[in-house]
């Protein structure tokens, strides 16, 4: 039974009532805590209420401090602690802290009371993970190339799921993540699209990219048979494993196998902070194309005004199904290609002898055509003479055959529908191309706040449930931060005595 929520509006005059009854050595050490009170008296958690009340049942015992709670572990990884349990002792023992988190004091909740709320947000049914016992997995011996990504485990299953998703069908919608991501969007994302921090709603820009996320269990499990008393030391029996959900996968950018999971972060591209959106927890082994065809339904799902134009992606998302799918969105796709992959060198024009690395197609004279934009209502790119656009910038002494046609020269047509991944609708070579994809970085710099500036891993989580939660809360002291550096706040902002 959930009773007793402090709606923000309360939380904010408990905090100024509190700070005119503090001591003179209490009002000394709250200088340290100047940006965290910034941040969690900005903080609206109203929105939550309605998401977690069906989490609880109408009768029994009625639970206290839920979004106390949720903005204690907020502040815990602002104040760079990654221990719940030690977390809870300091909260126990600070007044100042407990007071930033909004407790009354003598009910400061204890360890069980934050994992019993982590338990009832992860939407996860099943039997417990303590009885669940799985058969040795081990890590892979092949090693991958550097900067390369492990393959889908089936062959053709993005293509499989684009077809599906085109022709109307629906994709399992299981996300034990699920209230964590309303979160996230109601609490932080909204309040920051009013502020204006995430670009241009109505022609909105996305970054996709996924994460190693190591875990802090041991992957060799514990056995449970009686094979070692037999003299049996390396048996293929059934272990306990205390984090069943990891799995094995590939860190290209360390070029290692680690064991955990695959954060997939989702950042407004356009926003000067680089700000998260979506976040969502897969299996380590699970390519980023398969999660890219689930986050896309989920986002329009989570944010259905928001009209996504454009995505930038590396080249893990560089299939044929991926562009597909991005056509039947109406998404343009900023996507580089596969060094491996190769323009066609038959049945070419006369006109065109070949395309450059970037898909720019080639004149009999050897120099590559000038792009001169896109024809909407052809849905196809034209492309000039090189010489005769030359000429009518800063003339030269140098004769074509194709001159001789007409001053304004050759002009020739690609045809984007023919082969969307080699000739995208915006070119690679083009100055829109290349500037759009350069803000792909927006997804890399939002990674590095979550696991470097807020040490996500130092928590050592040993379940899915936990690593993603610290991710969450990173993700929302991430805007905190964006609000407070926009807005220019301090405490004294805010009618509060620091």
């Amino acid at each position: 039974m959930l009773r007793d929520w402090i709606c923000h509006a309360d939380y904010q005059k408990s905090i100024r009532k509190e700070l005119d009854l503090m001591t003179s050595s209490e009002r000394s050490r709250l200088s340290l805590f100047k940006d965290s009170l910034s941040k969690l008296f900005l903080l609206n958690l109203d929105p939550l209420l309605p998401i977690i009340k069906p989490l609880y049942s109408v009768f029994g015992r009625p639970s206290q401090n839920q979004c106390e709670i949720f903005r204690s572990l907020i502040l815990m990884l602002d104040r760079k602690v990654y221990s719940i349990t030690r977390w809870s002792q300091i909260t126990a023992s600070d007044n100042i802290i407990r007071m930033l988190c909004g407790f009354k004091p003598g009910n400061v909740p204890g360890l069980a009371s934050y994992y019993d709320l982590l338990f009832r947000i992860w939407l996860s049914p099943g039997k417990s993970r303590k009885s669940i016992l799985k058969a040795p997995y081990r890590k892979p011996n092949k090693k991958l190339k550097a900067n390369q990504k492990m393959p889908c485990k089936h062959a053709g299953s993005v293509d499989k799921l684009v077809t599906h998703v085109i022709k109307g069908g629906k994709l399992p919608d299981f996300r034990p993540e699920r209230i964590l991501q309303e979160l996230l969007k109601h609490c932080v994302v909204e309040p920051s699209a009013q502020l204006g921090l995430l670009g241009d709603l109505s022609n909105f820009s996305v970054a996709f990219d996924g994460s190693s996320f190591y875990a802090g269990s041991s992957h060799t499990g514990a056995k449970v048979c009686d094979c070692r008393k037999n003299g049996i030391h390396n048996c293929n029996c059934q272990r306990h494993y205390s984090d069943p959900d990891a799995h094995w996968g590939w860190d290209s950018y360390r070029e290692q196998y680690f064991y955990g999971d695959t954060l997939f972060n989702v950042v407004a591209s356009d926003s000067p902070y680089d700000l998260p959106i979506y976040m969502r927890s897969v299996q380590a082994s699970r390519h980023d194309s398969v999660t890219t065809v689930f986050a896309l339904g989920e986002i329009k799902k989570l944010y259905p005004d928001l009209n996504i134009r454009n995505l930038l992606a590396d080249g893990a998302m560089d299939s044929y199904a991926i562009y597909k799918l991005l056509k039947h969105n109406g998404i343009l796709p900023f996507i580089p290609l596969d060094k491996t992959a190769k323009y066609p060198q038959k049945d070419l024009p006369d006109d065109v002898i070949g395309f450059t690395t970037d898909g720019t197609p080639i004149c009999p004279r050897g120099l590559p055509y000038v792009y001169w934009g896109p024809s909407h209502t052809r849905n196809r790119l034209k492309y000039r003479c090189p010489l005769a656009v030359r000429d009518k910038r800063r003339p030269i002494n140098f004769t074509c055959t194709c001159k001789t046609i007409s001053d304004y020269g050759r002009t020739i047509y690609i045809k984007p529908d023919d082969d969307p991944r080699l000739f995208p609708p915006v070119p690679r070579d083009t100055r829109l191309f290349k500037q759009t994809y350069k803000r792909r970085t927006s997804v890399e710099r939002g990674n590095k706040r979550i696991f470097e500036d807020y040490q996500v891993e130092a928590c050592r989580s040993r379940s899915s449930r936990l690593r993603f939660s610290m991710a969450t809360f990173a993700a929302i002291n991430i805007h905190l931060d964006a609000w407070i550096k926009h807005l220019g706040i301090l405490p004294d902002d805010l009618g509060l005595a620091a």
